[in-house]
């Protein structure tokens, strides 16, 4: 494996483009669902889980590891790949934040019962 330098080439402009167009998507639907008080660690979740998913469409199929994209990659598959993968892991890295904030404060979450 060849750390190559990243090239700003069809597969990184459309990947690139693909995670911008995903972090709206993503963290509106991050903060609607999120339950806990704390929605900034929610949101900083839900942007660090896209950027990763943004470092593994450049790693899998870009410039990020070799010095060539895999043969077949091209613009349009990256910046489709990265509106959906980024889009998706971005609302798992939320949830993941959302439950370890909800379970790490516990007490604020839990419904009071009344006893009658």
């Amino acid at each position: 494996m060849v750390l190559g330098a990243l090239s700003l080439d069809q597969v990184t402009i459309g990947a690139f483009i693909g995670f911008l167009l995903s972090l709206p998507i993503a963290l509106f639907l991050v903060y609607w669902l999120s339950a806990v008080k704390n929605r900034t660690a929610v949101i900083m979740g839900g942007l660090a889980g896209a950027f990763i998913a943004f470092l593994v469409i450049l790693g899998w199929a870009g410039t990020l590891f070799f010095s060539q994209p895999i043969p077949g990659a091209n613009g349009a598959s990256a910046f489709f790949g990265g509106v959906l993968l980024c889009s998706a892991a971005g609302l798992v890295g939320g949830i993941i934040v959302d439950l370890i904030v909800a379970r790490r404060n516990s007490r604020d979450y839990r419904r009071q019962v009344s006893h009658e």
